[in-house]
């Protein structure tokens, strides 16, 4: 019926010609079944043509769905409706926490849809004259360590040394405000090589009630104390690995050190490095390991070794060092100096000086006397110093510190760990720093104590890691 008004109508204009009527009822096919709802009209000319004019359109749906790990706009999915091959959508994409874009795949096989991504916005042009359903992928996003690192700089809280109280420790009950990142000055990077003689770097630190460092590393959880001097990042383990004498005999003060009866001292010139190859440790420099170094370095080749790719010989420090006119036969070591006397904090590391005077045996290089323990070390495995322990947060003495510290936990076997610093000793008693949990405090005691043990590693520059660092969402290294 139709196709006959048509033909009636050109009729009266004059325009009608038998020819075209095979024509014109193709061209209402092909506008009526192909396209669809048609708002054309026909113009005709006095040479018997008939053209067709104006537009067009078919509306389509367009359906984007979320796959796992995410949202388009806010929701599991948005459906818009559009012209088809005319017309461009765009669908906000909301990754979950953790999460980035990965792609969109679209099931339409009888056109294709243009597809672009930017700015979690994704844009769709369907060339098609059906409906779309496409669907959105997430990944796991990873990130690189110079981009955690960047995170962590941004948040530090812009200080100089001696600007902040650490006899007050962090944080207490009538004092929250000092939990953050902290800048200090620590060993520089020159050309990929660490400048001992000349502090230059700038050590992060956390302080506090740190929320956003936690790590999960070798199928454990550390916590980031702070991103070194020279780039690479100090994690210590969130627990501890069991207890352990600092070292088996106390009546020396050569007990005071994390290696003795060195070769050569360990000094910042040239530090004693413990060099893991072939599934074992060996010192550069030979002496006498230490109860606790012994104990660090079998744990690490039972439970690390499949991860050494990713852990960097970092800088530790058993400061032997003391003040000149220490009385005869009792030192009171530089980190009793620091951190007793003055409560000033440092990450560089004296060389282990001696004067001579006292009944031991030392070394001399360059007509400077050294102790022939203790020192500056090289080492994939370690333990905090008393000083880091300090800028944690934890107090030189007493209590008042909450257990919302970072360093503080639960579980633990005893209410004590290990530092790796020297408090003073005297002919018959070699005493060390560690911590006592009850108070979040240092404590003296014999290095024959059966303490925890809290691992220290540092992670290479390259590692990539996922995750935001919270405790329900920790960076995983990959």
């Amino acid at each position: 019926k139709r196709i006959e008004k048509e033909i009636k109508k050109a009729q009266k204009k004059g325009i009608y010609n038998p020819k075209l009527k095979l024509g014109i009822v193709a061209l209402i096919l092909v506008i009526g079944t192909v396209i669809g709802v048609s708002y054309a009209y026909y113009t005709g000319t006095a040479n018997n043509t008939l053209t067709i004019e104006g537009t067009v359109s078919k509306r389509i749906n367009i359906r984007v769905e979320a796959g796992e790990h995410g949202a388009v706009e806010s929701m599991e999915f948005a459906t818009v409706q559009t012209d088809y091959g005319t017309s461009t959508r765009t669908f906000k994409i909301e990754p979950n926490e953790g999460y980035q874009y990965k792609n969109v795949s679209c099931n339409n096989s009888q056109g294709s849809v243009e597809k672009s991504y930017s700015g979690n916005t994704l844009t769709l042009t369907p060339k098609t004259i059906t409906d779309v359903t496409c669907t959105v992928t997430f990944k796991e996003k990873v990130r690189t360590l110079q981009e955690i690192k960047d995170d962590i700089i941004k948040t530090a809280k812009d200080t100089t040394l001696g600007s902040e109280d650490f006899a007050k420790g962090c944080p207490t009950s009538s004092d929250t405000s000092c939990s953050g990142v902290y800048t200090m000055q620590d060993y520089q990077n020159i050309s990929g090589s660490l400048n001992y003689n000349s502090p230059g770097g700038t050590s992060y630190y956390f302080r506090g009630e740190a929320k956003n460092n936690y790590v999960k590393f070798a199928n454990k959880i550390w916590r980031i104390v702070r991103i070194n001097g020279d780039g690479s990042i100090r994690l210590v383990l969130d627990s501890d690995i069991g207890t352990s004498e600092f070292n088996s005999k106390s009546n020396d003060k050569q007990y005071e050190g994390y290696t003795y009866k060195n070769n050569i001292p360990c000094t910042n010139d040239n530090p004693c490095k413990s060099e893991y190859k072939d599934s074992k440790f060996t010192n550069n420099f030979g002496g006498t390991d230490s109860t606790i170094k012994s104990f660090l370095e079998e744990w690490y080749l039972a439970n690390l070794r499949d991860y050494d790719k990713y852990i960097e010989y970092g800088t530790y420090c058993n400061d032997t060092s003391y003040e000149s006119g220490s009385e005869k036969n009792w030192l009171n070591y530089g980190p009793s100096q620091r951190l007793l006397k003055n409560t000033s904090p440092q990450l560089t590391c004296p060389d282990p000086t001696a004067d001579g005077n006292e009944n031991e045996s030392v070394t001399t290089v360059n007509n400077i006397k050294y102790h022939t323990y203790g020192g500056v070390y090289k080492l994939k495995i370690g333990l905090l110093s008393a000083d880091e322990i300090v800028l944690a947060g934890f107090k030189p003495s007493s209590s008042g510190v909450t257990t919302s510290n970072y360093l503080y936990y639960t579980g633990s076997s005893n209410d004590y760990f290990w530092s790796s610093s020297p408090d003073s000793s005297q002919p018959s008693v070699a005493d060390l720093f560690s911590v006592n949990l009850s108070t979040r405090s240092l404590w003296a005691d014999g290095v024959v104590g059966e303490w925890q043990a809290r691992p220290v590693i540092n992670l290479t520059a390259d590692v990539t890691v996922s995750g935001s660092g919270t405790e329900d969402d920790p960076y995983v290294v990959k």
